[in-house]
């Protein structure tokens, strides 16, 4: 299942950001998140006619358990740091799905 164009993010060279992602039904608990979708792939897609360079890292995929009802299925959060290694303010969104 991919995703395109979410969120609308700023970077100053050699900034970076961590960036989340929950996806799907979000679970309504103190905790937030969203459904497993097993291996997700998020990257940086530059937006404008600016030059963009973003380099995408640290990719992770955090299930978290339910404070008020433990169990097996709790919430699911993608995440990734994105770093602007360009000379340029960069101006982006984030795109990705899973594996095929």
């Amino acid at each position: 299942m991919a995703f395109n164009q979410v969120g609308d993010f700023w970077l100053a060279p050699g900034e970076a950001i961590r960036v989340h992602i929950a996806r799907g039904k979000l679970v309504p608990d103190e905790e937030w998140g969203g459904e497993d979708f097993g291996a997700q792939w998020i990257m940086a897609d530059g937006v404008g006619i600016n030059p963009v360079r973003l380099m995408v890292s640290e990719h992770t995929k955090e299930k978290k358990a339910l404070r008020r009802r433990p169990g097996p299925s709790g919430p699911v959060v993608y995440s990734v740091t994105v770093t602007n290694i360009g000379e340029e303010l960069a101006h982006f969104t984030i795109q990705g799905g899973g594996n095929v």
